[in-house]
């Protein structure tokens, strides 16, 4: 007994005391570093999951409306699809730009197409002419346009501009604007240059929101052809394959043109053509990145290179769909 209360009159000694401390903090500093890193590795899957289910929802409309793209092919000269890289996109200060930017238009049968489902007041009156005139309604063939644009898709106004004093928040997104089935019997089925009858409805591509945090957009085509005109009663020339990126890699843009008996690529025709296969691909956004980019255009921080910042901030994503082949 007399030992024991010797030992607890003495305590612990300093250096005794110093050593728990040590101990303490060596294991609370590791407990913090494994919950920042536990939060690191939670935040970065949060925004691979809210990017990757952007990336689905675009890249899912995209393929189907390509899968049900409509053309008819050997008989006829009309234009049915064009594709090439939007000249109307702006930069984002400076090395802030939109590499790769399609604008792609073609006819395609949608499983949308039923304007009861939108809100947009053209789409609510096209149906109800076409209720109204329910023996002339001609099909279920629409034109859809697909472009990247920047704008705020809320307000409905591009970058460079407010509304009354308003500030206004734009985005990169993805549009998609589908012209009703009438419409597009009337007016763009049928024509020599859908470029030029398509030019009076960009206008309205903008109210056609899809799809927002978007930075990239592009098509590549792969096109089987005969190397020369041929002569259907004596048989055509050996078939070759071409790859048409709308833009490549290193930036070169290319217009690619659908017309019923030919394709012309940048002014080269490919005779007897078919489309074997479309890839689709997209560059979407992060959150941070987003928030970057707006602290950019707000002027609170300089653009990063942009090499480094579409490495850390973006996420790219591909598919490659097989359009209706011909009979």
């Amino acid at each position: 007994m007399k030992n024991l209360s010797l030992i607890v009159k003495r305590g612990f000694t300093l250096i005794e005391l110093m050593t728990a401390m040590a101990i303490t903090a060596i294991l609370v500093l590791v407990i913090m570093q494994m919950t920042t890193k536990g939060i690191d590795i939670w935040r970065l899957v949060q925004e691979d999951i809210s990017t990757g289910s952007r990336a689905r929802i675009a890249m899912d409309c995209v393929s189907h409306d390509f899968e049900a793209m409509q053309m008819r092919i050997g008989d006829n000269r009309y234009e049915w699809l064009f594709g090439r890289a939007d000249k109307e996109q702006k930069a984002l200060g400076k090395d802030m730009k939109i590499p790769r930017s399609a604008q792609c238009v073609f006819f395609t049968s949608t499983v949308d197409r039923n304007p009861t489902v939108s809100s947009n007041p053209s789409l609510r009156r096209a149906y109800r002419d076409a209720r109204a005139h329910n023996n002339e309604t001609q099909g279920d063939v629409m034109c859809v346009g697909y472009r990247l644009m920047y704008r705020d898709q809320v307000l409905n106004l591009p970058a460079n501009k407010d509304s009354r004093g308003e500030q206004i928040f734009p985005r990169f997104s993805l549009y998609r604007h589908l012209v009703p089935p009438r419409t597009t019997f009337e007016r763009l089925l049928g024509t020599l240059n859908l470029k030029t009858a398509y030019a009076p409805y960009e206008a309205e591509d903008e109210k056609h929101f899809l799809c927002e945090d978007i930075v990239e957009f592009n098509v590549t085509f792969t096109i089987r052809h005969s190397t020369g005109k041929g002569d259907p009663a004596r048989g055509y020339p050996n078939y070759q394959t071409t790859v048409v990126p709308v833009i490549n890699s290193n930036g070169k843009e290319k217009e690619i043109e659908v017309y019923g008996d030919r394709i012309e690529v940048d002014g080269q025709i490919l005779y007897n053509p078919v489309i074997d296969s479309v890839n689709i691909s997209m560059t979407v956004l992060t959150e941070e990145g987003a928030n970057i980019i707006e602290q950019v255009r707000q002027k609170r921080r300089r653009a990063p290179k942009a090499a480094d910042f579409f490495h850390r901030y973006t996420r790219t994503y591909s598919t490659t769909v097989m359009p209706p082949q011909p009979l």
